[in-house]
């Protein structure tokens, strides 16, 4: 990698671990947050839904954007505005006003992905290894926030997780500023190199099938991510970790997750040399097999189950990343990533609000069980995609975009 693509993987990477950070803070306060609001576990699911809901709706309008003013300029906007809207959490006093604030900071959020997926498809060769290192730094978002969250909240209350985070999120902010403005749908091509580069076709019932795995896919993500640091810190119980339930469930929760770092690495590596097909399909059944035995299993059972699970759904992500980057040509990349995350973050925000509600009706366990069939469902719509492309050689990667200073 040059120097250029060193910086823009280090924005992303950046910026992909903090949107993580900013869409997982409230999960592992619901405990402090049922006793500060006097609310219950499905009214704290509407609030991660209006959030999550935020944050996959407007990715449809930040994919088309992003195919248009640029990628840099979106993600800058992305980090200023959640990170404001983070810090401006210290004067919340309802929950109905931090249900506002929190959809407010999923939109700004929501134009991360769609942004940062495209700048990498367009700007990086080593295409599989440039989403790998991002998947890396998106899965150690995920994995940090749970102990990090819980922490601070236990110790300086439940709204210093999210002031700290404005905070950091300001300065990559400004790190952004000094990131060149790639110019989009500006590659070479033919005409500018006299090589013959085919016209890439899409495949509508592909990428169809592919959009409902990932939608189910993202189902699960959220309804599991939701409850996984409350009901980790009801199941566990570890004698020498001498510490609260919320602090207890955060600990566990993150070093669990700590693996799917590993998982979406491997897969970035593997896409370059496999069929990206293949190994999603092995990844969602090996994922659904451990989602169910998570469901059932306690102590150090159920954290050994949780943390195959992250290994193999996180590694889905980096996947599913490289895989559009196939399925859609160039100037329409943006939309393509768009359409995606409106999908597995808008639509998969429901899970969260109909998690809670299982879990006030059935218990937490309930939860898991409803996201392992969710996965089911993920893995039949992938084994079609595979059975699909199953004759069709490994796509040729384009040439990686000019970056203009």
């Amino acid at each position: 990698m040059n120097k250029e693509e060193k910086k823009i993987i280090g924005l992303t990477s950046a910026s992909h671990s903090l949107v993580h950070l900013f869409e997982g803070v409230l999960p592992p306060l619901i405990p402090l947050l049922i006793g500060e609001f006097g609310t219950d576990y499905f009214h704290l699911g509407m609030v991660v839904t209006v959030f999550s809901y935020a944050f996959g709706a407007g990715s449809l309008p930040a994919g088309f954007f992003v195919d248009r003013v640029g990628s840099r300029r979106l993600l800058s906007f992305y980090l200023f505005g959640a990170s404001i809207l983070c810090i401006a959490v210290w004067s919340v006093q309802s929950l109905l006003a931090y249900g506002v604030i929190m959809g407010f900071i999923g939109l700004f959020c929501s134009t991360y992905h769609p942004a940062g997926n495209s700048l990498i498809s367009l700007s990086i060769r080593e295409k599989g290894r440039a989403f790998g290192i991002h998947g890396i730094a998106g899965s150690l978002g995920v994995a940090v926030v749970p102990v990090l969250s819980a922490w601070l909240g236990s110790f300086l209350g439940w709204r210093a997780p999210h002031v700290a985070l404005g905070i950091v999120g300001i300065g990559v902010g400004l790190y952004s500023l000094t990131i060149s403005r790639p110019t989009f749908g500006k590659v070479r091509n033919a005409k500018d190199s006299g090589e013959e580069v085919p016209e890439q076709a899409i495949s509508y019932v592909n990428v169809a099938v592919f959009f409902l795995s990932a939608t189910a896919l993202g189902l699960t993500y959220k309804g599991i991510m939701t409850f996984l640091p409350a009901y980790m810190g009801k199941r566990v119980q570890l004698g020498f970790m001498h510490m609260d339930t919320v602090a207890l469930g955060g600990t566990v929760a993150t070093i669990a997750l700590l693996s799917g770092a590993v998982g979406q690495y491997i897969a970035g590596r593997l896409v370059d040399f496999y069929r990206a097909e293949k190994i999603y399909l092995v990844s969602v059944l090996i994922a659904t097999a451990f989602v169910f035995l998570m469901a059932w299993s306690s102590e150090f059972l159920l954290i050994a189950a949780a943390v195959i699970y992250a290994f193999f759904f996180f590694s889905t992500q980096t996947v599913q990343n490289y895989i559009l980057s196939t399925y859609f040509p160039r100037g329409h990349q943006g939309l393509g990533y768009g359409i995606h995350f409106f999908l597995s973050f808008g639509v998969g925000s429901t899970a969260a609000a109909a998690a809670g509600y299982l879990a006030d009706r059935f218990g937490l366990a309930s939860v898991f069980y409803f996201m392992g069939f969710c996965l089911i469902f993920s893995s039949i719509f992938v084994t079609i995609l595979v059975a699909r492309t199953q004759s069709i050689g490994k796509e040729l990667e384009p040439s990686g975009a000019e970056i203009q200073e």
